[in-house]
């Protein structure tokens, strides 16, 4: 053997001994269930910023004391110290089940007005959030007292708009049934949406997809209208794209609709998923 080639398996040798002791050491990095990078967390000012987003102008911020969030470091850099615990249920477009974490409501005066704040205001519009509030409760929060899981339209994500939405700004509709769903001829499509669907909270029918509130929409059984009044016309909502893995921290808990103090027999299925996710990092089976 000459000295080139002794020389070449010596360094053979040394890196794979070392890549061996760094692995057994965990130098390589810790597994994905301990990053805390995929937990959800607030955005700094600069991701903000950045993203068309004047911070200082967010309604209802996350704050780390708050109820629904905690103060815990992130890995990920554009992440501040204020961990989401609070975990939204919802329905994409088709009914399959989303979880989701409010970082605050914005305002038009939240985005420039300009050609970014108007792209920023074309895409929230292109993914909306629509939110059913509790008929029977008289003070109304945008994510609170809502009498089923919110419905989520992510048509334009599924053409190629995926990336293109890193905070979840989304156009907040309300959607109340009208005096038309409850006369008597509409009295046989109530019914089957009830069964097709379950119940809500005020026990009219759950709306689960995109088909089904447009359905009632042409019928004139619901009415829609844009948040104005009460929070913002817009919601800082980002979906937790993979739930898995540890995205469910051990104190993360669900926050949903129920019917005396109970969640909806039409959405358990959001429960046991989430304390699989939560307790086994993985859906159930």
């Amino acid at each position: 053997m000459n000295n080139i080639a002794r020389t070449i398996l010596f360094v053979f040798i040394v890196l794979v001994s070392v890549g061996s002791i760094s692995a057994q050491k965990g130098l390589v990095g810790p597994p994905l269930w301990e990053d805390t990078a995929i937990n959800p967390h607030d955005f700094t000012d600069a991701y903000y910023l950045m993203n068309g987003i004047n911070p200082k102008t967010i309604i209802d911020r996350r704050t780390g004391t708050d109820g629904l969030s905690v103060i815990s470091n992130s890995s990920n850099p554009f992440h501040t110290n204020v961990r989401v615990i609070a975990t939204a249920p919802a329905y994409d477009q088709n009914g399959d089940m989303l979880f989701w974490f409010p970082l605050g409501e914005l305002r038009d005066l939240a985005m420039n007005d300009d050609q970014q704040g108007e792209r920023l205001r074309e895409m929230a519009m292109r993914s909306p959030i629509y939110i059913f509030p509790d008929s029977t409760i008289v003070e109304f929060r945008t994510f609170a007292n809502n009498r089923q899981a919110a419905l989520m339209d992510n048509s334009w994500a599924m053409t190629g708009g995926k990336d293109a939405n890193p905070l979840g700004l989304r156009m907040v509709y309300i959607v109340n049934y009208t005096e038309k769903a409850f006369e008597k001829e509409n009295f046989e499509m109530m019914l089957y949406l009830r069964k097709k669907n379950g119940a809500s909270a005020d026990d009219t029918p759950i709306i689960r997809t995109i088909d089904d509130l447009r359905m009632l929409q042409k019928s004139e059984m619901v009415a829609l209208d844009e948040m104005k009044i009460i929070g913002g016309r817009y919601a800082l909502g980002p979906t937790i794209t993979d739930p898995t893995r540890g995205a469910i921290a051990p104190d993360a808990y669900l926050w949903m609709a129920t019917k005396d103090d109970r969640p909806l027999p039409g959405e358990d299925l959001f429960v046991w998923q989430f304390h699989c996710l939560q307790k086994t990092g993985n859906w159930c089976p």
